[in-house]
């Protein structure tokens, strides 16, 4: 019976057939001293994408003790991508890796029969936390005796990708709000009467505020990542928690124009957390359905309780694109352009490795967009 795909074929290698094209690998000396000496992550694969042979680099970056316990795996599955376990034939054959590059190189160079290279941003989870990878693979294909092989090169490029996004983040968002704020002090300095120099202060005030905000973000998803991010928890109560993140969100720029209404079924209880980081987590998700809201629409912020957790939930009535929701929780991804992609990788950040919850959304015709954070 054959093996259930959306994707790359599903078809594998056995053991045996494995451990022998491991052997026949081996005995080439000449080979496995030059591919051995070479720098970066490499390993061989055979054409149905499996690890028959590697360098140490790669067995130890991906936590491996030897290559015997890496054989037969393929990349998605060394490096524990959240897709690779989706299906019973892993790596390859969820809907979600349509846009893997690691895979598309792999599937490119084996149509082509010449080398491919392509950038992938990849989703692990390395004991109980949520790390984002950002690659550059290049798979070759090259005819050892009657058989192709793929050699598989991985460069991690996940600090170079960090750094232009942050830098890209803080030259539009913050330089926009530094620009904007020098803007309505120009117009304070110049004088105006008292009625209207209350609302510039107003103005001015807000814009600061999001200024700090906005660098404030940046510092939390950096020691987020490095994981030195601090927890505080303490009691809170539901309601009072929306309506304080309703009252941030209310006089941002995204929420001009458009309405954010808190459910009136939502339950009004006690829970613990960290407030700090789920009043940002929440205010993300506003940011993002806001965003995504028509004029004069409206986003809904709700509440709920179910076996003892506590449940967040916004709605937009926006259906997002297919490849979309293939990547929205990728760090480097981002439906604002290239460079931009921070807000939805931090929401499952630091929801799953420090709040001790999960994210996940749905979006379809019925339901348009819904994310949940359940604590």
């Amino acid at each position: 019976m054959e093996e259930k795909t959306y994707y790359a074929p599903a078809g594998r290698t056995d053991d045996n057939s494995i451990k022998n094209k491991k052997e026949l690998i081996s005995s080439l000396e000449k080979f496995t001293e030059i591919f051995g000496a070479m720098t970066g992550l490499g390993a061989v694969l055979d054409k149905n994408r499996q690890v028959v042979y590697a360098n140490e680099e790669f067995i130890r970056t991906f936590g491996f003790t030897n290559l015997e316990n890496l054989m037969g795996r393929r990349p998605g599955e060394a490096i524990s991508c959240i897709h690779s376990g989706e299906l019973p034939s892993g790596c390859g054959t969820s809907e979600a890796c349509s846009v893997c590059g690691a895979v598309n190189a792999i599937l490119e160079s084996q149509k082509t029969g010449v080398r491919s290279t392509r950038e992938t941003r990849i989703n692990s989870r390395i004991k109980g936390q949520n790390i984002s990878f950002d690659l550059k693979v290049t798979s070759t294909p090259v005819k050892i005796f009657d058989e192709y092989y793929y050699f598989f090169m991985v460069d991690d490029i996940s600090n170079e990708k960090r750094r232009i996004t942050l830098e890209r983040i803080f030259f539009h968002d913050i330089l926009n709000m530094a620009g904007g704020l020098n803007g309505l002090l120009s117009v304070l300095k110049e004088g105006t009467d008292p009625e209207e120099a209350r609302s510039l202060i107003d103005l001015s005030e807000e814009t600061s505020r999001n200024l700090v905000e906005e660098i404030m973000l940046h510092r939390q998803i950096r020691a987020a990542e490095n994981g030195d991010l601090e927890v505080k928890i303490e009691k809170m109560r539901s309601g009072e928690f929306l309506n304080s993140v309703v009252g941030k969100i209310r006089y941002h720029e995204v929420a001009k124009g458009k309405s954010v209404i808190i459910d009136q079924d939502s339950a009004d209880l006690d829970f613990e957390s960290d407030r700090i980081l789920l009043q940002r987590v929440m205010i993300n998700l506003l940011k993002n359905a806001l965003e995504a809201t028509v004029e004069n629409g409206s986003v809904k912020l709700g509440c709920n309780i179910k076996g003892g957790k506590t449940i967040f939930t916004v709605k937009n009535d926006t259906v997002m694109p297919n490849d979309i929701k293939l990547q929205i929780f990728q760090r480097s991804f981002s439906t604002k352009g290239k460079g931009r992609g921070i807000g939805t990788y931090s929401i499952r950040l630091l929801t799953e490795n420090y709040l001790r919850g999960k994210v996940s959304f749905i979006s379809n015709d019925t339901d348009g967009t819904v994310f949940t954070v359940t604590i």
